[in-house]
């Protein structure tokens, strides 16, 4: 368990248990309640104040592996696997706190959060690893604001069906799991850090002649 826990401390993973606590709070406390306007804007139809809980719990999963780029050379399995273990982790917990809130809420929503959670995670863990995990929270908050401003659609595959309806269809999961899968994808292989800088030719030349004409791994 200490190797465990110094391994999540490492990681940065601390910064997303605020976001799975939130997530279960709001889940608890509010499942009997429904959100039928946001401010001066009519939400139709209305939906259950609980599939807010899969947008909190994504932006903590986006942020799960939250470590400042440092001085990596070349990537390896093992970087890999940690950044993987860290959203894989986050995603479990999200599940666990969709499950939770699902039990208690008054409406069938469990198919729904689920979808909606796979669609947000996969979207703040690409956008965390590409522009940085303080842009992570961007594309789902923006998703959101444009399905709270769409008219109403029957379309299974439509913003408002996607993010706010409790039903899900299999269109709806293919869409999600894929969106999923792409942005963990992207986010273990983190294309866009810093921290894995490529020695260019000049560096490798010049570790080869300072030990002897060997490389140095």
């Amino acid at each position: 368990m200490t190797t465990v826990r110094a391994a999540l401390s490492a990681t940065g993973f601390g910064a997303a248990v605020p976001y799975f606590a939130g997530g279960l709070v709001i889940g608890l406390v509010f499942r009997q309640e429904y959100i039928s306007r946001i401010g001066p804007i009519a939400v139709q139809p209305p939906f259950a104040a609980t599939m807010v809980v899969p947008l909190l719990l994504a932006l903590g999963t986006g942020v799960a592996h939250g470590t400042w780029p440092s001085a990596v050379l070349r990537r390896t399995l093992r970087t890999a696997a940690v950044r993987a273990g860290s959203y894989l982790l986050a995603s479990l917990v999200s599940l666990a706190v969709v499950a939770v809130a699902a039990a208690a809420s008054d409406a069938a929503v469990g198919p729904g959060m689920v979808r909606s959670l796979l669609l947000f995670s996969g979207l703040t863990m690409g956008a965390g690893a590409i522009c940085g995990i303080a842009f992570a929270w961007c594309p789902a908050v923006v998703i959101c604001s444009v399905a709270v401003l769409s008219p109403p659609s029957t379309s299974p595959l439509s913003l408002g069906s996607m993010i706010f309806s409790g039903e899900a269809t299999g269109s709806q999961f293919v869409v999600a799991c894929s969106v999923y899968v792409a942005g963990l994808a992207v986010a273990v292989v983190d294309v866009a850090s810093r921290g894995y800088v490529r020695r260019s030719w000049r560096a490798e030349s010049s570790t080869r002649s300072a030990d002897g004409g060997r490389y140095v791994y």
